[in-house]
């Protein structure tokens, strides 16, 4: 037993004009995004959700302290304007809580984003926007899961959603994982979770107003609720995953590494600098090969460039499918830059002359990781096409939720993270 104890977008070569709003596809099974939240335009681009300054850090905040969250995202081809910001209250499946926005807000029902930074480049040019949750216009009184929605002013047409999470800090939680071999023929690591919680003495009937999920390597939307229960030793809930819910144990990223699209990298092949915007083509991807020296893969997934004098780049991505794969196959690439979706702009064309996938992305310049997927019988599969299985951090994190009988909506009162090795 491994035991982890730890202290509590282009599909081309051109630019494409702006869409309407999408919601996450309730359709898709396995999807990372949270139900219910708003995928953004395609002029919004290098959005970033986390705790105070720290963008590695969880996006989430101790009720009553002085953490905050900082929001950030740049707008492609526009001057600088005001955004309308609102925060909705969600319960712990992300579905809309029972709570009217007075009992879970306090000050104005809508805060305002302005004075964006405009970029120092051209072609594309963009302006950069920050924003501060909680403040002294609004803030929660309440835990739980939170949307944070991003409307035009004019129109308050909404943009776009993200999620993040408040919680009471309360009661001791503990976590550890598992190992399990031989569970498919597919897969030969899984790992089973399991979180030991001493709860608050005013929970009367922890079997029934407790509810435990875990989240692997911050894929919100695949969160898993522990189904399994433990309630022999006197005032500690623990709390788990049965065998088949198990999570694959390895789940393995692609590194991208862009600070500087001009300067050779290893992942880079060819750039193009004379074009608008600059392009850059990747090294191919082959299925169980990797030319690439493998990773830990760190706890953020992107960190685009903060300077104003970083630029977006045309991203050319080629793969390569073992002769087992259909050329049919609908492959798509997806990763922060495109906030892990499943979109018809980064789906991948087979080309029968190179019998490999190329797809295209536009991506600030900065450190990412990506990933390739397909989707089955309306499932993301993004374990399809890893490289080898190679060793690779995988970070959890433990979510206990509190139904309180006196709103009927999920507080939340713990949360940890705690990564493999």
């Amino acid at each position: 037993m491994l035991s982890l104890f730890l202290i509590a977008s282009c599909t081309g070569e051109q630019l494409q004009q702006g869409r309407d709003t999408e919601t996450a596809d309730p359709g898709l099974e396995n999807n990372p995004v949270v139900a219910g939240q708003d995928l953004p335009p395609d002029n919004i681009k290098s959005i970033q959700v986390y705790r105070g300054n720290r963008k590695e850090s969880i996006p989430a905040i101790e009720l009553g302290s002085d953490d905050f969250i900082t929001l950030r995202f740049d707008e492609i081809e526009e001057s600088s304007r005001m955004f309308r910001i609102r925060i909705r209250h969600r319960n712990a499946d992300w579905s809309p809580s029972n709570l009217m926005q007075d009992h879970y807000l306090v000050g104005y029902r809508e805060d305002f984003i302005s004075g964006g930074e405009p970029s120092g480049v051209q072609d594309p040019s963009y302006t950069h926007y920050r924003y501060r949750f909680p403040n002294e216009s609004m803030r929660v009184r309440i835990s739980g899961n939170y949307l944070i929605e991003v409307l035009e002013y004019e129109s308050s047409r909404k943009l776009f959603s993200l999620p993040f999470f408040v919680y009471d800090n309360q009661g001791q939680l503990a976590f550890n994982l598992e190992e399990i071999y031989g569970m498919d023929s597919r897969y030969l690591l899984h790992h089973q979770p399991f979180v030991r919680y001493q709860y608050p003495s005013d929970i009367i009937s922890p079997t029934t107003d407790l509810r435990v999920f875990f989240v692997k390597n911050r894929f919100w939307g695949r969160a898993r609720e522990a189904d399994m229960e433990d309630m022999s030793e006197s005032g500690v809930y623990r709390s788990y995953l049965s065998r088949p819910q198990a999570f694959v144990g390895i789940y393995e990223f692609r590194p991208l590494d862009m600070r500087r699209y001009d300067t050779p990298r290893r992942e880079v092949v060819e750039v193009w600098t004379e074009t608008v915007p600059p392009k850059v083509h990747l090294f191919r991807d082959v299925v169980n090969l990797d030319v690439n020296p493998r990773r830990r893969t760190p706890a953020i997934h992107g960190s685009p460039r903060d300077d104003h004098r970083a630029r977006y780049i045309n991203v050319r991505f080629e793969l390569e499918l073992p002769d087992r794969e259909a050329t049919e196959l609908p492959v798509y690439v997806y990763g922060p830059f495109n906030n892990w979706t499943i979109d018809e702009r980064h789906r991948m064309k087979y080309n029968s002359s190179t019998d490999s996938y190329v797809g295209w992305a536009l991506i600030k310049e900065g450190e990412y990781d990506y990933k390739y997927a397909v989707v089955v019988d309306s499932r993301i599969d993004d374990l399809r096409l890893d490289a080898s299985f190679a060793s690779s951090s995988q970070e959890y994190i433990s979510f206990v939720y509190f139904r309180d009988p006196r709103w009927q909506s999920d507080r939340l009162l713990q949360i940890r993270s705690d990564r493999t090795h």
